[in-house]
């Protein structure tokens, strides 16, 4: 039975995730097209993307840091306020035809999002192991929503600039404005604070035991000793695991979609049969993270993401048969979802299964950095490419790229770490 104050934070996360996934769609469906107008060359299409990573990565550890001492509700909270404004400074900027004023409001709305993406070490506080996942799959499962509603609140921006003629990459971003105010709005009835449920637990779910080894991924054997620091938890081969496996899903996602529209539009697609596309993408991303949060609960969470890395690695194989048809497409970005979102979950339940509340606002942000970072460079790399090898290059890179994790979770083992809940089976059971 989950608390009733558990379940309603839970569900003020689940729109704060709505409302996160309303930016982030409008702005991966919309980024490309207004850096190939303002500066006139796909070389740079990939570099909002690139931005999004390095701001992400920027403010990662210090949020966590933040959120660490201050609470969760906070640092949220300030978050999607800075979040908002950066997203009306994008929309302005690109009103004003100038692209360095661009870049910078890019900057100020990802350092909102790279905040509000700690959404997840907020759930994770508030569930024991054998929870984890499927909470932290139900929060994630606001994007579906965020997602789909992005696209078409950028095809109602566009169809009221074309008709009021204003700027059609312009006028869409009022949406994710308003949205980031009110996920503030909304985050600020977090009572009581994630940080203090998780704090006391034991008192929420009586029957759980505090420390253990983390679920699916190594024995089920409690573990003695003294909580671990950041650095002892970061050099856990689990850790490690769910950290390359985030990164490189991350990676791969982006390499594929960083010039997603880009590359349909200059195969002739227009806008509304790209928002169906990247539709397609984002309901891979988001549409099974519950079942696949039960899952990660009941098998573990080692097999999940095994299977995120074999997704996104057959992505970036279908990916490089060529996109020109828009069905085609459709099918290379659901599946990258797909990967990432078996990463993602699993991944993430991982994280809050090997840290203590002390720590796991700190060990996400630290996981954001090392993600962000890699998705800059596979941003920047997806335009090069595609200027000069074309869709085959990038589709192959991208393989490569998703198969990398794999590695890093056969080296698990059984190393035993460190957890802050239930030890859950790690090949079965519930």
């Amino acid at each position: 039975m989950i608390p009733r104050q558990i379940r309603r934070n839970t569900w003020l996360l689940f729109v704060g995730q709505v409302m996160l996934s309303v930016g982030l769609s409008t702005g991966a469906q919309l980024g490309s097209l207004i850096v190939y107008e303002l500066s006139g060359t796909a070389a740079l299409a990939g570099l909002p993307s690139a931005l999004l990573s390095v701001a992400v990565a920027s403010v990662g550890y210090p949020a966590g840091r933040l959120m660490d001492r201050r609470g969760r509700r906070r640092g949220l909270v300030l978050g999607f306020a800075v979040g908002g404004l950066g997203a009306a400074l994008v929309g302005l900027s690109v009103a004003a035809q100038t692209l360095a004023g661009y870049f910078l409001a890019v900057i100020v709305f990802s350092a909102g999002v790279g905040i509000g993406m700690l959404t997840r070490a907020a759930v994770a506080d508030m569930y024991p192991a054998e929870h984890r996942a499927g909470a932290v799959g139900l929060v994630i499962t606001g994007g579906l929503v965020g997602g789909i509603g992005g696209p078409l609140l950028v095809a109602v921006g566009d169809y009221i600039a074309r008709a009021a003629g204003w700027n059609p990459l312009a006028v869409p971003w009022v949406f994710p404005s308003l949205a980031f105010v009110a996920a503030a709005a909304t985050l600020s009835r977090l009572r009581p604070d994630p940080l203090e449920i998780s704090e006391r637990l034991s008192e929420y779910f009586p029957r759980t035991q505090r420390r253990a080894e983390a679920p699916g991924m190594g024995a089920r054997r409690e573990v003695e000793g003294p909580a671990p620091s950041v650095a002892d938890i970061l050099a856990s081969r689990p850790a490690q695991a769910a950290m390359v496996a985030l990164a490189c899903a991350q990676a791969t996602m982006v390499m594929l979609m960083a010039t997603a529209s880009l590359m349909l539009s200059l195969h002739g697609h227009p806008i509304s049969t790209i928002s169906l596309v990247l539709m397609a993408h984002v309901v891979g991303m988001f549409g099974l993270s519950v079942p696949v949060g039960r899952l990660a609960d009941r098998i573990g969470r080692r097999p999940v993401l095994i299977g995120g890395a074999l997704l996104s690695a057959a992505s970036g194989l279908l990916f490089s048969l060529g996109i020109s048809s828009a069905l085609w497409a459709a099918a290379a970005f659901y599946l990258v979802g797909i990967g990432w979102c078996l990463a993602y979950v699993a991944g993430a339940a991982l994280l809050g299964d090997v840290s203590t509340p002390a720590t796991r606002a700190r060990v996400v942000g630290i996981s954001d950095v090392l993600t962000n970072i890699s998705a800059v460079v596979a941003a920047l790399l997806a335009g090069v490419l595609l200027a000069r090898g074309g869709e085959l290059t990038v589709g192959v890179l991208a393989a490569i790229l998703g198969s990398v994790p794999l590695v890093a979770i056969f080296r698990v083992g059984s190393s035993p770490v460190h957890a802050g809940a239930a030890p859950v089976p790690a090949d079965g059971g519930g």
